[in-house]
């Protein structure tokens, strides 16, 4: 057994070695996926994994929610520095949500895991999941008229979950205390639990057969490539300065200012730097978002731009520098609030994928539906009698590129998570589907037409309800690119007895059974000049329902060649 441990690690070994870890990580996220209770996780996907060295540096992570991406590298830091890496044990566990100690906002909890091998810590497994609800003042966690932190529900600050394999029972007790249903909280925290053990198991089939120095070595080769092939790719960016800025309705409290996310990107030579000086400083609503946000959401659009074989670790931190001035939106002082700020990121994604259009031109496409429409509802079930806690996100229309149209409804941007089947909700809440369908004439116009964007349409059934939206491009609509069309605004309404009232982008307040909230988000832009589309794909989006005649006759001149 000990002959392989000493084995050169040659540039086979390493790639066995990489598609091992990959594949662990694969493995904890569908253990996770496969015993979470919530269908936050088991259904929409909300969830991520990673594997970290003993020194919390991320060596492998798949790219399930690019929001994700790299936000437990610094969640993990931070329980580093209350429990140093000489003080663990095996069996210990922790557990991080706190923004302004490396995480994202509070419905996003990460569980860390040290893997030991003969003694020595080798390694961590570790993952994040978007909990349906961690208190605070409304159901779901997500209150868009939020204007401190505290609000928005538990803060948990890097503790020790289990010391040793023994449970912190005054957490556990805590917890249970602070949330609305803690039967499914426990429940998606034990899939958690469950899914880091099932890494552990994985990570030491591998230090059994390449010996704990062999690993370790091994992913430090690994975090050294990515470095490697990432500089070599940017080398062929011709140096440059490049400006972009994008704008966010508002901020849930003052219905009346945009907000601005504001980047400069400098090439320069083989690695990349973001400053967002100029963007708004921190709002009073929940827009806010914490630094490792704006890292995370840099490292995403980077990824898109770099070569797909590139992997996705440490070594990324490398090349790309971010930097955000204190007190901005991107860089908020506590405790301001941050439960929106999925919006925000997403904002922040349009705007470094728009400067990064100005550095490769031939890798992005237009904009996007540019944000996750969260809602949530939270009252008592008629049928059971108890409280219930409903939370989902979706997006719309991806921008048109180069080569093809925009993909229809889906999770676009940082978001990347699964549909939620009707029926599955029907199922499981007072709440009744009356309508889930692409919006005609939603997608920018253009030679590549933008993705449609969806309709969603609620009837509430229990007798009241609290209701809470978190959208956006209600006011900026998603940007064509080269000549193509803008994608459509978002809509809101709550319609009641034969009336509709438009509401704002981001609004919470009281549902009635029978009342109906209706959402329609935005299409993706177009890309290229209408006139250059092909007609037989313009007569299909005519026969397909779409696009509309009124809309082909305005933007593609289907005067001058009838589409029958």
């Amino acid at each position: 057994m000990n002959a392989p441990r000493h084995a050169a690690l040659d540039a086979f070994r390493i790639e066995i070695l990489s598609n091992a870890l990959n594949a662990i990580t694969e493995e904890i996220q569908l253990t996770l996926l496969r015993s979470a209770y919530s269908q936050v996780v088991k259904e929409a996907q909300d969830a991520s994994c990673a594997i970290f060295t003993a020194e919390g540096r991320m060596v492998a992570q798949p790219v399930v929610v690019p929001g994700h991406l790299g936000s437990m590298r610094f969640m993990l830091q931070e329980v580093l520095k209350e429990f140093p890496p000489a003080t663990l044990k095996p069996g210990d566990v922790f557990m991080n949500n706190d923004p302004y100690r490396g995480g994202s906002h509070l419905p996003d909890i990460s569980v860390f895991r040290p893997v030991f091998h003969e003694g020595k810590l080798v390694a961590f497994t570790g993952c994040m999941i978007h909990y349906t609800d961690v208190g605070g003042m409304v159901p779901g966690s997500n209150p868009v008229k939020a204007t401190e932190l505290y609000q928005e529900g538990l803060i948990i600050p890097p503790v020790m979950l289990y010391d040793g394999g023994r449970p912190n029972k005054t957490m556990f007790d805590m917890i249970s205390a602070n949330v609305r249903n803690p039967d499914i909280f426990m429940g998606d925290l034990r899939a958690q639990e469950g899914a880091l053990m099932k890494g552990e198991e994985r990570l030491r089939d591998l230090l059994e057969r390449y010996g704990a120095d062999g690993v370790a070595r091994a992913m430090e080769m690994l975090i050294d490539f990515s470095e490697r092939k990432a500089r070599e790719a940017i080398r062929a960016i011709p140096n440059g300065v490049f400006e972009f800025t994008d704008y966010m309705d508002h901020d849930g409290v003052d219905l009346s200012k945009p907000v601005a996310i504001k980047v400069r990107l400098e090439v320069r030579d083989d690695s990349f730097f973001f400053d967002f000086t100029g963007s708004d400083p921190q709002v009073k609503g929940p827009l806010n978002a914490p630094l490792s946000k704006a890292w995370t959401t840099v490292f995403y659009c980077v990824r898109c731009v770099l070569p797909d074989d590139i992997p996705f670790n440490d070594g990324l931190t490398r090349v790309v520098d971010v930097y955000a001035p204190e007190g901005c939106l991107l860089n908020p002082h506590h405790p301001a609030p941050v439960n929106a700020r999925s919006v925000t990121v997403n904002r922040v994604a349009d705007a470094v994928l728009g400067a990064l259009a100005l550095a490769v031109p031939e890798k992005v496409g237009a904009q996007c539906c540019g944000v996750p429409v969260g809602v949530s509802f939270g009252g008592v079930d008629p049928r059971s009698g108890r409280n219930f806690v409903f939370y989902e996100s979706y997006c719309g229309g991806m921008g048109g590129s180069q080569t093809a149209d925009g993909a229809d409804a889906v999770s676009t941007g940082t978001s990347n998570q699964m549909n939620i089947p009707v029926e599955s909700i029907e199922m499981d809440y007072p709440v009744r589907i009356m309508r889930y369908e692409l919006v005609e004439d939603s997608g920018g116009s253009g030679k590549y037409r933008g993705g449609l964007g969806i309709r969603r349409e609620y009837e509430m059934l229990a007798e009241t309800a609290t209701f809470n939206v978190r959208g956006d491009r209600a006011a900026f609509a998603p940007r064509g690119l080269y000549g193509g069309g803008n994608g459509s605004f978002s809509a809101f309404f709550l319609d009641s007895a034969g009336k509709s009232e438009k509401l704002p982008s981001k609004i919470g307040g009281n549902i009635a059974r029978g009342q109906r909230l209706r959402i329609a988000t935005p299409g993706g832009g177009g890309f290229g000049a209408p006139a250059e589309r092909a007609r037989e794909a313009m007569n299909k989006d005519i026969r397909d329902g779409k696009i509309s005649v009124e809309k082909s006759r305005e933007d593609y001149g289907v005067n001058a060649r009838n589409p029958a």
